[in-house]
């Protein structure tokens, strides 16, 4: 297994603050799944879209606390409380990694949300 459960969920959090869209989507493997319950994205590309969505929906999307963490191995399970430039959210990922340790399947979720 490539890097530590932490530095994924670090290198995460980073990007997706940067609005880093290309790295993101490498940290993915490329036929890798992110699976939420009104979409499944398949690959690379659709990957790209979601993130890109999420993104343009949220702005800024910086991790205040990492609440929760979880490393066994090829899992990864983290919960955090975000601010974004529509309001704190607190948010839940489950990750599958390959051998490489890239994502191979990834299931986030909002748990709470303190929009406006």
């Amino acid at each position: 297994m490539a890097g530590s459960g932490r530095a994924l969920v670090d290198r995460f959090a980073t990007l997706m603050s940067d609005g880093d869209i290309d790295a993101l989507v490498e940290l993915y493997a490329p036929d890798a799944k992110v699976v939420l319950f009104y979409r499944v994205a398949s690959g690379r590309e659709e990957i790209r879209q979601l993130l890109a969505s999420r993104v343009a929906a949220h702005g800024r999307y910086e991790v205040i606390s990492l609440d929760q963490f979880q490393d066994a191995g090829d899992l990864v399970m983290w919960d955090a409380t975000v601010e974004t430039d529509t309001g704190p959210m607190q948010t839940t990922h489950v990750v599958i990694r390959n051998g490489e340790g890239l994502i191979q399947h990834h299931v986030p979720s909002i748990r709470s949300y303190w929009g406006m």
